[in-house]
């Protein structure tokens, strides 16, 4: 049965055409409210919707123009801290990673990868990961998905648990669209024509409307695994389960600062063409014939302009900005207080250290939650994939662990102190390296690799130097004093 089929007729509460209809519903919902929150993440947000007619050109321009990017600036400050070093699990009592999971996450290129998810997640409140099989080599494949192309229904009781999913998507090679139906243990797959007169295939967005699906011929397909193998980052999460943008609470302070600014600009493009007049010129001279003034007031170097006695001349005045400009550094702190933003992220000021370090705290807090809540999501991947590659001991979820790289960011002397200080009360050196130096564990296994090279070769150093040194090597040349002139000896 074709989906034109099954929305005109009730489809069985649970069955694939069910699903595919109340998923599509809401992944439409969630991608208008991702596209919202993406426009002013890219900056796109500078013309108001009213402002879309009756505008002139000019002054369009200038709206384009007005915009300042704090929402990009309030995404990557915690985005760029957000860094994976690697995993735990139950199959390797390391305390530096298990280098199979590394392996299998350099495999997947989620070493760059990963913060395209982390930054959907933060700037359009969610993003995506799909967890599937080559096959060919039967390896996994981990993929980082767009939320106006998926979404994930969660368990009520376990809002981690994903009950079904969908992707939609534009397929350029059919030039159709595409629907991968996740359903436990199997994949539904879906296709229908792109409409006439479309665009070129790839720029032409996907309606999301539940008409036109045919399923494909050989549906459903058996997936390794009876979970659902598409997992979410949700971002702010309320008990509800829905998701809010790292900026989305503060669009009416970044809406403000953009109008203020606008403002500014108005004012400044106005005052660049300074208004002239002037005032009591007769209309007629004593013979009552016209006077064409644009001879007169030629605008000329040379010019000598005689005017009448009770002519007086005008120009339009000033606006002082300095207002303007202050009410923008207020909206600005205000940004910074609520996003919990260091001020000096958005607004270059001049600050002491030690003030740049209270502010740092806030941010510090945000990027330690945002780990904390990716991390569920980024162990959940890699237990899926272990378990489509058949390792059910690393796939055991109650043993995976991600490792994050420090969120503080320091100088060299400052860690330099703090490691010499915790070794000095008792913190081993493996522990200095990673909590106070930061150091990843593929970096701590080399640096571990390095010190036992150099304590064997000092212990063989040692032994040598008691046994009465290194064995000799060539011999030395003679001195010059020794060296025979030509022609000597008797």
């Amino acid at each position: 049965m074709s989906m034109a089929d099954a929305t005109t007729v009730a489809a069985e509460v649970g069955s694939p055409s069910w699903w595919l209809i109340r998923l599509i519903d809401r992944l439409a919902i969630q991608a208008e409210a991702a596209e919202h929150l993406d426009a002013y993440y890219q900056g796109d947000q500078g013309i108001p919707v009213h402002a879309n007619r009756a505008v002139s050109d000019a002054y369009r321009r200038l709206m384009t123009v007005a915009p300042t990017n704090f929402a990009m600036l309030i995404v990557e400050a915690v985005r760029e801290r957000m860094v994976v070093g690697g995993f735990r699990t139950g199959a390797v009592n390391d305390p530096n990673g298990d280098a199979a999971a590394w392996a299998m996450w350099q495999a997947n290129q989620l070493d760059a990868d990963a913060d395209m998810v982390h930054r959907a997640q933060l700037a359009m409140a969610a993003a995506y990961v799909i967890v599937g099989q080559d096959p060919e080599t039967g390896e996994a494949v981990i993929t980082p998905e767009d939320p106006r192309q998926v979404y994930a229904e969660c368990d009520p009781v376990r809002r981690r648990t994903v009950r079904a999913a969908v992707k939609v998507f534009h397929d350029d090679l059919e030039d159709a669209d595409r629907v991968f139906l996740y359903l436990p243990g199997r994949v539904y797959k879906a296709r229908r024509e792109a409409p006439a007169g479309a665009a070129l295939p790839g720029d032409r967005p996907v309606m999301l409307d539940t008409t036109g699906w045919e399923w494909d011929a050989g549906t459903p397909e058996i997936v390794p695994t009876r979970r659902i193998p598409v997992v979410p980052f949700l971002n702010r999460t309320d008990l509800f389960g829905q998701p809010q943008g790292e900026f989305e609470g503060v669009l009416p302070i970044l809406d403000r600062i953009n109008y203020t600014i606008l403002s500014r600009l108005e004012i400044a493009t106005l005052q660049a063409f300074r208004q002239r007049a002037i005032k009591g010129l007769p209309a007629f001279g004593p013979d009552g014939t016209p006077i064409d003034y644009d001879d007169i007031f030629a605008a000329d170097p040379g010019a000598l302009w005689q005017l009448p006695e009770t002519a007086e001349i005008w120009e339009s005045g000033v606006v002082d900005l300095n207002p303007i400009r202050s009410a923008i550094r207020d909206d600005v702190e205000h940004l910074a207080a609520v996003s919990r933003m260091p001020v000096h992220y958005l607004e270059p000021v001049n600050e002491s250290a030690e003030g740049v370090e209270a502010k740092r705290e806030g941010l510090i807090f945000t990027c330690q939650d945002r780990c904390k809540q990716a991390g569920e999501s980024w162990e959940q991947v890699m237990s899926i994939a272990f378990e489509i590659v058949g390792d059910e001991e690393r796939a055991n979820r109650a043993d995976l662990e991600i490792i994050w790289n420090s969120v503080e960011r320091s100088t060299l002397n400052e860690r330099a102190s703090a490691a010499s200080q915790a070794m000095a009360g008792g913190l081993t050196w493996r522990t200095t390296m990673s909590d106070v130096w930061g150091f990843s564990p593929t970096k701590i296994a080399r640096m571990e690799a390095e010190r036992a090279a150099e304590t064997i070769r000092d212990a063989t150093m040692a032994r040598l130097a008691q046994a009465g040194g290194p064995p000799a090597g060539p011999a030395a040349p003679p001195a010059a004093a020794e060296v025979e002139e030509p022609g000597g000896g008797g």
